[in-house]
């Protein structure tokens, strides 16, 4: 299990909880697809949203932590 989160240009985000890393992916590039001038980042969270980082996706594409 893993969370997704997304979070905008005005820092609000929004996250939801994926059973797959590749699902949260899709998820997080379908959000940056359907607002790509409000998107600023996505992460994807082993565990819970508090646990460590395991990938950032950002204007540059995606960075693994």
């Amino acid at each position: 299990m893993c969370y997704a989160r997304v979070v905008f240009e005005s820092n609000e985000s929004v996250a939801e909880r994926h059973d797959d890393v590749g699902v949260a992916r899709r998820w997080i590039e379908d959000e940056r697809d359907a607002s790509p001038e409000l998107f600023r980042l996505g992460q994807i969270f082993k565990g819970t949203p508090d646990c460590e980082i395991v990938a950032t996706f950002d204007t540059t594409g995606w960075r693994l932590s």
